[in-house]
């Protein structure tokens, strides 16, 4: 069992309270109330901090901020271990408790690329898919995504009629927590290839996406009673600064289909799924409103 390590307790506290309020300026006596510190200890912790660049003190106010070696160090961390490196385990684990199969998803430049599947194989020989970032594919990442980012995605359907679809669905995905992608023979030739078809060639895949954009394909709402013929959900991934980093995604059985209450509760599992790996990367899940 590991020893305690107060020190470093106190110093993570002292912390995570600049972090949470970076536009506060804090004096020794709030840093000690608030952080649960008597004086003493919290004027040696800060003494320390700021003697080492993690914090700074203002001459004149006498109160402390983030320092600049915290720039560095942040670089560093990015850099470190992401998501991608997690999610194996959470695909595996995903998949047994569904009993479908599961796939994780990131962004690359204007494409979409697989990375990590589990259950049912679904990449071409063990390839990574690459899919263009082009509604209504990526709907889950652009839910969470700022308006340029949304604005130029949706510059980029391959037919107008995918556009406004798209707009619709994007708030509902938020505030629901995950995505749902309804069943087209164009959408599964698309994105569920089996292991042994060659890749598409370019003009192929471009036919297959001119399909699916003008296919209603993402339902802004689930009616609990009603029958939908659902093709994946999928569930963000959360990095530190509240991005989507990945999004988890199962497939549910080709031209089965399901309620709109059963939709929800395999949405919940996905949901659980991404939320473990936005916490094993120490991510942070952004308000469902924006304006919040």
């Amino acid at each position: 069992m590991a020893r305690p390590a107060p020190g470093a307790d106190r110093s993570v506290a002292v912390l995570d309270l600049m972090a949470t309020h970076p536009d506060e300026r804090f004096t020794l006596s709030e840093v000690a109330r608030r952080c649960g510190l008597n004086k003493a200890t919290a004027h040696a912790l800060l003494s320390a901090l700021s003697d080492h660049g993690i914090l700074l003190r203002h001459p004149a106010e006498k109160r402390y901020s983030l320092g600049p070696r915290l720039v560095a160090i942040g670089e560093a961390a990015r850099r470190g271990y992401s998501a991608v490196d997690f999610v194996q385990g959470v695909l595996d684990r995903l998949a047994a408790d569904t009993g479908l199969p599961a796939q994780g998803w990131r962004i690359e430049g204007d494409s979409l690329v697989s990375t990590g599947q589990a259950g049912t194989a679904r990449a071409r020989n063990g390839a990574a898919l690459r899919l263009p970032l082009s509604p209504p594919l990526g709907a889950v990442f652009m839910a969470w995504s700022d308006g340029p980012t949304t604005q130029a995605w949706l510059a980029r359907a391959a037919a107008a009629e995918a556009v406004q679809p798209a707009v619709d669905a994007l708030p509902a995905i938020r505030a629901r927590g995950f995505g749902v992608t309804l069943a087209s023979p164009e959408w599964s030739t698309l994105v569920l290839p089996r292991p042994s078809a060659p890749p598409a060639a370019d003009a192929s895949q471009r036919a297959l996406l001119l399909a699916v954009a003008r296919q209603a394909l993402l339902p802004a709402a689930l009616d609990g009673p009603a029958v939908y013929r659902p093709a994946e959900v999928a569930a963000p991934v959360f990095g530190s600064g509240g991005r989507v980093d990945l999004v988890v995604s199962v497939a549910t059985p080709e031209g089965e289909g399901m309620t709109g209450s059963q939709l929800a509760d395999l949405g919940r599992m996905v949901v659980a799924a991404a939320d473990a790996l936005t916490a094993s990367v120490r991510g942070h899940r952004p308000p469902a409103d924006p304006a919040s």
